[in-house]
C-alpha cells in the first residue's frame, strides 16, 4: 500500500478541461546544472543515448521506479531532493506518482517540456499513475455516462490528455477487489482504453495493472488480456511465497509481464511505512536484492519496481528525515544484478 497517497486528491493533466482522479545504470554524460560544451561532448552524449535506447529495446528484466512528485525539487524546494532527470539512465519506466502537487505548480510545465523529453532521449518511458474515476462524482457525470458510450468518450479524452503531456502509458492503482456494478464499470473502462493503450491498441502506449492483490482479483481476471504489465506491490513480503503468488497470475499473463515491487523507506512513516525492503547501510542485503535475484520456476520475471525511488539515498539516521541527496545506488545495483 502506498501510504502517502490521499485518495481524495485531484490533479489536473496539462491541457485538460476537467479533472481526473489520480493516485497518482549507465554512465551519465549530462547532469542537471552542468552544461556540456562543444561538438565532441554532444557527440558523446548522442552516442550514449543511442546505446541506452538500443539496450532498452532488447529483451531484459526491466527496472521501474515510482517517482513521488511532491519530492521533486521543483515542488519541495529541498536541495537534498532530486529532479526527475537525475534518475538512473538505465531505468526503463518511471511512474509519475502525484500527490500534494497543486495543479498550478510549475512541476507540470517542467514535466511536460523538460523532464519527459529528456527521459525520452534516453529511451526511458514515463507513465502516469491514477485510479479509476468515481462515476457517481460530478467530475465524471458532468461529462460522461455510466455505460459503454460514456466509457468510450472518457477513454478518448484520457488518451488525448495523456498524448498532450507526452506520457507513454497509464498505470492503474488497484488496491481492492471490485464486485458488482463497480466491477462492470471498471472492466468497461479498461476495454474502452484498450483502443489507445495496451497490447491490443497497436499504439505502443502501455496499460499497466498495479496492485497489492493476488491473481484472484476480479478486475485483473477480467482485463488481463488488455494489460502490458502486472505491477505487484510486494512490499514487506519475502520471496519464499513469491512462486505461489506468481502461480495465481500465471494462467492469465506471461512471467515477463510480472514485475515485483518493493518500497524504499518513507519519511514520517515509521513504523507504518517502514517495510525494511532495503537494509541500511545498503550492502546488497534486503528484500529488494532478493526480488532482483528471484525467478519463477518456469521462466524469467519481467523485472523489479521500487516505490519512492526518490528516496534511494543513504540515511544518516534511520528513522528521521536527516537524508542526503539520492545517489540511486540500490536502483543501479538491482539493474546490474538482473542484467549483468
Amino acid at each position: 500500500m502506498k501510504k502517502q497517497f490521499n485518495a481524495r486528491s485531484l490533479a489536473v493533466i496539462a491541457g485538460a478541461g476537467f479533472f481526473l482522479l489520480v493516485h497518482v545504470s549507465c554512465k551519465k554524460e549530462v547532469s542537471q546544472g552542468n552544461t556540456v560544451r562543444g561538438e565532441s561532448a554532444k557527440t558523446e552524449t548522442n552516442a550514449s543515448n543511442a546505446s541506452l535506447i538500443a539496450y532498452k529495446s532488447t529483451p531484459h528484466e526491466i527496472s521501474v521506479g515510482y517517482y513521488r512528485t511532491w519530492r521533486d525539487r521543483t515542488v519541495s524546494g529541498n536541495i537534498n531532493d532530486p529532479i526527475m532527470t537525475e534518475i538512473p539512465d538505465s531505468l526503463d519506466i518511471v511512474c509519475n506518482f502525484s500527490n500534494f502537487t497543486p495543479a498550478g505548480s510549475s512541476y507540470w510545465t517542467t514535466l511536460k517540456n523538460t523532464y519527459i523529453p529528456a527521459l525520452h532521449a534516453k529511451g526511458t518511458k514515463v507513465v502516469n499513475t491514477q485510479g479509476f474515476p468515481n462515476v457517481a462524482d460530478t467530475s465524471y457525470t458532468n461529462h460522461y455516462t455510466d455505460n459503454v458510450a460514456g466509457y468510450q468518450a472518457w477513454a478518448l479524452a484520457t488518451s488525448n490528455q495523456y498524448a498532450a503531456m507526452g506520457y507513454d502509458g497509464i498505470d492503474f492503482d488497484v488496491e481492492y477487489n471490485p464486485t458488482g456494478a463497480k466491477l462492470v464499470t471498471q472492466t468497461g473502462m479498461v476495454k474502452a482504453l484498450s483502443k489507445y493503450f495496451g497490447p491490443k491498441s497497436g499504439t505502443g502506449k502501455l496499460l499497466i495493472f498495479d496492485t497489492n492483490q493476488n491473481g484472484t482479483n476480479n478486475l485483473f481476471r477480467q482485463v488481463s488480456t488488455y494489460i502490458d504489465y502486472l505491477f505487484l506491490q510486494a512490499y514487506g513480503r519475502g520471496t519464499s511465497g513469491m512462486q505461489s503468488t506468481w502461480n495465481s497470475f500465471s494462467t492469465y499473463i506471461q512471467s515477463k509481464q510480472f514485475i515485483i515491487g518493493f518500497s524504499f523507506y518513507e519519511e514520517n512513516g515509521y513504523p507504518g511505512n517502514y517495510w525494511d525492503d532495503v537494509i541500511y547501510p545498503r550492502n546488497g542485503k534486503g528484500r529488494a536484492y532478493d526480488y532482483s535475484r528471484w525467478e519463477p520456476v518456469t521462466g524469467k520475471k519481467g523485472g523489479v519496481l521500487s516505490y519512492a525511488i526518490d528516496r534511494d539515498a543513504p540515511l544518516t539516521t534511520l528513522h528521521d528525515n536527516n537524508i542526503v541527496k539520492p545517489d540511486f545506488k540500490v536502483t543501479k545495483d538491482l539493474i546490474r544484478i538482473m542484467n549483468p
